[in-house]
């Protein structure tokens, strides 16, 4: 089984206060959620049903509209590709990444050291904005044009769903409640190098149910899903992730986003 091991980023309290500020700025319903919980900074390695927004990140419901630049010299087939698979949003939701020369608001690199910034990683939502000028808000370590599709659709489409706002949907109380702890410790200690308390952070702790705005069940099947094998989960039953944004994501994406606005929302 192949695991996305994506790890949201964190902001500092500082970072993250000026970040909340911004984002009440933008979309004043931000404002009701003000319990961000700022994570520790990751250590060694490091999705109608469904999907799950963090409402103090969410932007405006009238549209978002992102720029994104390129940190390295990622060719311009490159860069093309990357933008085709963000803008996968788009096909339900009033949502647009548009490539700019100058500072983006989405800045993505290829980093593959140190290690702590290294792998797969997006802050989430309007986190962004509270991330330093010259630093990446989205990393996608060593991805080249030889990169197969399936992997341009499993990561760049899942880190996208991180920027718009939406978090692991793994995380959800229902589906870390089939998980077993102990197995769980083993398995990515083995496989990712995790600390427990990474583990703990990245797999094993439910997102806070007024944190998140999202319908009542959770989406196994969500691109913003963790592929879980069934070695680690209580009865033996795999949780399958997301290889690819779903019916069901793009239909909550279209809520949280409509490409038309009833007048009232925010």
């Amino acid at each position: 089984m192949s695991l996305i091991t994506c790890r949201p980023r964190a902001l500092s309290p500082s970072e993250a206060a000026e970040a909340l500020r911004r984002a009440m700025l933008i979309n004043p319903a931000n404002a009701a959620a003000r319990r961000t919980v700022v994570r520790t900074p990751p250590g060694r390695r490091g999705g109608p049903r469904r999907l799950a927004v963090v409402i103090a990140r969410k932007w405006p419901v009238t549209g978002v509209k992102l720029t994104v630049q390129f940190l390295d010299n990622a060719p311009a087939d490159l860069r093309k590709r990357i933008l085709l698979h963000m803008n996968a949003w788009n096909k339900t939701a009033n949502v647009q990444f548009v490539e700019t020369r100058g500072t983006g608001q989405v800045r993505i690199a290829r980093l593959d050291s140190p290690e702590d910034m290294s792998g797969y990683w997006s802050y989430v939502g309007t986190e962004i904005l509270g991330v330093k000028d010259n630093e990446p808000t989205l990393n996608l370590d060593s991805f080249t044009m030889r990169t197969p599709e399936s992997e341009f659709k499993r990561v760049v489409r899942h880190e996208a769903g991180h920027t718009l706002g939406f978090d692991h949907e793994h995380m959800r109380g229902a589906l870390v409640r089939k998980i077993d702890r102990k197995k769980a410790l083993r398995f990515f200690d083995l496989t990712q190098g995790w600390t427990p308390e990474e583990i703990d952070e990245q797999v094993l702790t439910p997102l806070a149910a007024a944190s998140i705005m999202g319908t009542r069940e959770s989406d196994p099947t969500s691109i913003m899903c963790y592929q879980i094998p069934g070695a680690i989960t209580k009865d033996g039953k795999a949780i399958p992730g997301g290889r690819d944004i779903n019916k069901t994501d793009f239909a909550f994406a279209a809520s949280i986003y409509p490409k038309r606005v009833r007048r009232g929302r925010s």
